[in-house]
């Protein structure tokens, strides 16, 4: 049964409505007014009551909802420490899209979600990204000077060329695609040494002086100007585009992923935002990408430069094996470890003798022990410090001799014809020349074929130096003997710079791609300062306040910080008015 209010217990209702009057919570007085001019009764009172207290649930609601959020979103108390903490989220996701040690750790989203985004740009094995990447460069390229269909096929034909495990199967890690298009670049590459024309059409243009011209020099500059020019300056434009390209591709996978994370959906939707992070992106790239091309202009430059470099690349591949080959450190721990040495009859270790009779002990070359030795006072000879003792008759060349001798400035290198084949003469002198005229002997072969050495078995492979067409003149002649005479080699530097160039540079694309991922200043991945270069990109010269004007979506996290602060004000007003209503119904 209803009651109206009187005495005590209407004075407290009237009190509580005043009170609301004056309150600052305009949700408080929404749920109050419309009970205001009702006639104060216990049935108005509880209904009241039942009303304020559901607007307290839903406000209890909203601020755990609030409080959610919160969390959820970036942190930092200013502008520019929340555009620093994106940046550090975007490095996180940018690492693990290279690496992929792990699921990129887009928060938020799920991991079918995480997948789908990186399939969608990449899911491509070696020979599909070869394929896509050529498909992209034809419509950027086709009208350009550096277009060669023929050329470019060349790098599809490499990426299927690529048969190990990885490159068969669809991958979406950056990483793994980096190192299909690194071995694929070092397969171009190396095709080089058949597309280059080998053809010398300007040799006359080389360095004439008093005595006449100078056929070194000439090949010499030749070289560097075929080098750097033709296919080898198409190579260097599809290669920076595949980087660009790659990167690029890398950057939209980051981009989706990081924008997509549910505390990022305020920037996602700020135009400012996601443009100037598009531009840091591709600011990025652009730097990358002019590294490379900078790097693979000087290789250029520099890879025929050095006229001995063919002979020394292949001194140094011969060093291997040579008994006097240094050593920083060595043990030994039995005779056996001493090339030709064995123990003797009735000592052990280190009591050693060299199992030829004839034979004494030598440290490089130097003769340190006679046939019998003791092999660890022999260790601890000056001599023998970083050089392995070893047994023989007479001291080996010097692991280093080879490539001494090569080091002589005159990159000239003789071949020899023999004045003779089967005691009959097959070379006859006219003037300061030699004309190939062959024999009885000779008749059915097409000419005279060079030596390596004055031995008539030891031919020059034909595609450095074949052979001298009978009836044709030898000029050039640097040396006469009794049996042979040597010419000089100069016209085959040419042909030695463009192919032990090729091979150079064949090596450093890749140490150079590598080095792209992994030195310590400016690597791609996992590069410490990539999080503050990012934030300086996105922020330039602009001020903390201005942050917030340039980018409206930053400062969402103070305004839900105050929006918070208001909902626990509200919620606490709520509270002491629904306690004085409450007193009033018990006085009722």
């Amino acid at each position: 049964e209803e009651k109206p209010l009187e005495g005590d217990s209407l004075q407290t209702l009237i009190s509580a409505l005043d009170a609301t009057t004056e309150s600052l919570s305009h949700d408080l007085k929404a749920v109050v007014e419309p009970f205001r001019n009702q006639q104060p009764e216990t049935g108005m009172l509880r209904q009241l009551i039942a009303a304020l207290t559901k607007a307290r649930q839903d406000k209890t609601g909203d601020l755990e909802a609030l409080n959610k959020q919160l969390l959820s979103m970036a942190a930092g108390n200013s502008n520019s420490a929340e555009l620093r903490e994106f940046a550090g989220q975007y490095k996180n996701i940018f690492d693990e899209q290279f690496i992929g040690e792990r699921i990129p750790p887009a928060l938020g989203l799920s991991t079918p979600e995480i997948l789908a985004k990186q399939n969608k740009v990449f899911h491509m094995t070696a020979r599909e990204m070869g394929a896509a990447m050529l498909q992209d460069w034809r419509k950027v390229s086709k009208d350009a000077a550096t277009y060669d269909e023929a050329f470019d096929r060349k790098l599809e034909e490499t990426a299927a060329m690529l048969v190990y495990p990885q490159a068969q199967e669809k991958l979406s890690i950056t990483g793994h695609l980096w190192a299909h298009l690194t071995n694929m670049y070092m397969l171009v590459v190396r095709s080089l040494k058949e597309l280059i024309d080998k053809t010398t059409l300007s040799w006359n243009l080389g360095d004439v002086t008093i005595v006449g011209g100078n056929l070194c020099n000439a090949a010499a500059r030749e070289a560097r100007e075929t080098f750097m020019s033709g296919a080898s300056q198409k190579g260097a434009a599809i290669f920076e585009f595949g980087i660009r390209w790659l990167l690029g591709k890398h950057m939209e996978v980051v981009h989706d992923l990081t924008m997509s994370m549910p505390r990022h959906d305020a920037y996602s939707k700020d135009q400012n935002f996601v443009k100037e992070l598009k531009k840091a992106e591709k600011s990025f790239i652009d730097e990358w990408a002019e590294n490379f091309r900078d790097d693979f202009y000087s290789h250029l430059r520099m890879s025929t430069m050095n006229v001995q470099q063919a002979r020394i690349m292949g001194a140094l591949h011969d060093m291997e094996g040579m008994t006097t080959k240094s050593a920083l450190r060595y043990e030994l721990t039995d005779c056996s470890n001493i090339n030709r040495a064995s123990k003797r009859d009735r000592e052990s270790f280190p009591a050693c003798k060299c199992s030829n009779i004839n034979h004494r002990v030598f440290c490089g070359t130097e003769e340190v022990a006679g046939r019998k030795f003791d092999a660890l006072q022999t260790k601890n000879l000056p001599q023998c410090t970083y050089s392995l003792p070893y047994c023989a008759a007479e001291a080996s060349q010097h692991d280093l001799n080879g490539l001494a001798t090569i080091l002589n400035p005159n990159p000239a290198k003789k071949f020899y014809l023999p004045k003779k084949i089967n005691g009959s003469p097959v070379l006859v002198k006219e003037g300061s020349f030699w004309r190939a005229t062959g024999s009885k002997k000779t008749a059915g072969t097409v000419g005279l074929g060079f030596r390596q050495s004055m031995d008539i078995n030891d031919f020059v492979d034909e595609k450095v130096k074949s052979m001298v067409r009978w009836g044709a003149k030898v000029e050039g002649v640097d040396g006469e003997y009794d049996e042979w005479i040597a010419v000089n080699g100069c016209d085959t530097l040419y042909k030695d710079l463009v192919d032990s160039a090729v091979d150079l540079l064949t090596l450093h694309i890749g140490s150079k791609m590598y080095d792209m991922l992994y030195e310590p200043k400016h690597a791609i991945r996992k590069n410490p300062e990539f999080a503050r270069n990012v934030f300086e990109k996105m922020k330039g010269e602009k001020n903390d306040a201005f942050l917030g004007t340039a980018f409206p979506s930053l400062g969402q996290r103070k305004a839900v910080e105050t929006e918070i602060s208001r909902q626990e004000a509200e919620i606490t007003e709520m509270a002491a008015s629904l306690e004085q209503f409450k007193l009033a119904l018990e006085k009722a």
